[in-house]
């Protein structure tokens, strides 16, 4: 059971794994992500209080809808979007990847499903704007630009906090754009953040992590933000959550748990900021 929180037929938090890794770059493995977070977000670990000392079991009810599965990208996004029509009256979603290319098809559904504009808040190493990547276009490194391009958000609604590891091009594509981008080294000096504005969609690459935080990771890069860091950015977000996802855990490359009890933490922490 979710730390502690009821399961329901009338929930206002749906959760829904998406097991698809087939555009990471260079660690395969994602795909078990979505039952490694399950495991690690159990209440025989957990009581149900975040660190704000909100009781995540009188807030929340949910429902888990289990994992939805494809032979292709196009297909996952059909079906991703299939699902979220079918149950989306308002409720909060969390999606478990599964590679970052997942958050390009729940972005899109809840977008199509609530059907005004909310801004993207995307944790990550990277910025994912490149304009394909290995003949891609869907890979996970050009998540944000296809987002962007494809105009299923503007590029000043989003904020991307935590990059390290951009390139040139990159760089000069989120400034035409304006895409804001909040560095580690940024982080590191202040936790606060100025969002521009009030309802977002939240992705966390777990990369976001420092691998001594997270080694459990697709692409791991050096340099990043420490847990305890990142729940104080969650702490200081000052916006409406209309759905989250926690992506990139790989489990083959994990140790004792690391990567997914840092990944609980998140959506603990997150949850209880929703009801503060």
């Amino acid at each position: 059971m979710l730390f502690g929180i009821p399961q329901s037929e009338k929930p206002n938090l749906y959760l829904l794994g998406i097991p698809w890794d087939s555009s990471s770059s260079f660690r395969r493995g994602s795909a078990e992500g979505p039952n490694a977070i399950r495991e690690a977000t159990s209440s025989k670990l957990y009581n149900s209080f975040n660190e704000g000392l909100t009781n995540l079991a009188e807030h929340w009810r949910y429902k888990d809808l289990g994992d939805i599965k494809a032979d292709s990208f196009k297909e996952l996004v059909e079906r991703v979007n299939s699902m979220v029509k079918a149950y989306y009256k308002g409720e909060l979603f969390l999606f478990l990847g599964g590679d970052h290319s997942i958050t390009y098809a729940t972005f899109k559904a809840i977008k199509e499903a609530f059907k005004e504009r909310f801004g993207l808040i995307y944790f990550d190493a990277h910025p994912d704007l490149y304009p394909k990547y290995e003949g891609d276009m869907y890979s996970h490194a050009c998540t944000v630009r296809r987002l962007v391009e494809e105009g299923l958000v503007e590029g000043e609604n989003v904020v991307q906090i935590g990059v390290r590891a951009p390139t040139k091009e990159q760089i000069e594509f989120a400034r035409e754009h304006g895409i804001k981008v909040i560095s580690a080294s940024e982080i590191y000096r202040s936790p606060e953040i100025e969002i521009p504005f009030g309802r977002a969609y939240l992705s966390f690459d777990m990369d976001v992590l420092d691998p001594a935080f997270a080694p459990g990771v697709g692409n791991p890069e050096p340099g990043g933000l420490s847990t305890r860091e990142l729940v104080e950015v969650v702490k200081n977000l000052d916006v409406k959550v209309m759905a989250f996802d926690i992506v990139e855990l790989n489990p083959g490359y994990d140790y004792k748990g690391i990567s997914a009890f840092a990944a609980a933490k998140i959506i603990r922490e997150v949850l209880g900021k929703m009801r503060e």
